[in-house]
């Protein structure tokens, strides 16, 4: 009885896991430039945009930025739609310059959450920015 039931076990994973790997992989919902230009622009420049918040509200609107800036960084490491974007996605240096993205989102999200305006800001400044540009410079000349 044993047997059977460690039989039917093994079938039912064995087409459990058939199914998962039928499901096909999803990427982006459209091309890295439009990625760019409606979430990383706008969050970007609402980090870069920091003044001097004072209540819950007006932190969480960088934690949320920074929350954005985190998961379109992890789409785009995928490429898009777009002419390019594939090529790019298989580039260890637009890798690179996503990783840097994700993880100087990841202090801006912590540093807005203990309300830390000067490390947020030198986040910003010294993390986010350089690899934007960068990647602006190898990926998409004349885009600044």
């Amino acid at each position: 009885m044993k047997s059977i039931q460690s039989w039917a076990l093994l079938v039912l994973t064995l087409f459990a896991l058939t199914l998962i790997a039928a499901e096909p992989d999803v990427g982006p919902a459209g091309s890295v430039n439009n990625l760019m230009q409606t979430v990383v622009t706008p969050a970007t420049n609402t980090i870069w945009g920091i003044e001097d918040p004072q209540t819950d509200e007006e932190w969480q609107v960088f934690i949320d930025a920074a929350a954005q800036l985190i998961d379109v960084s992890r789409q785009i490491k995928n490429g898009g739609t777009g002419p390019n974007d594939s090529a790019w996605a298989e580039d260890p240096e637009w890798q690179r310059f996503a990783d840097q993205l994700i993880e100087s989102g990841i202090e801006i999200q912590a540093a807005a959450r203990v309300r830390d305006l000067d490390t947020l800001m030198d986040v910003s400044n010294e993390k986010m920015y350089p690899p934007c540009e960068e990647c602006h410079l190898q990926f998409h000349p004349g885009m600044q």
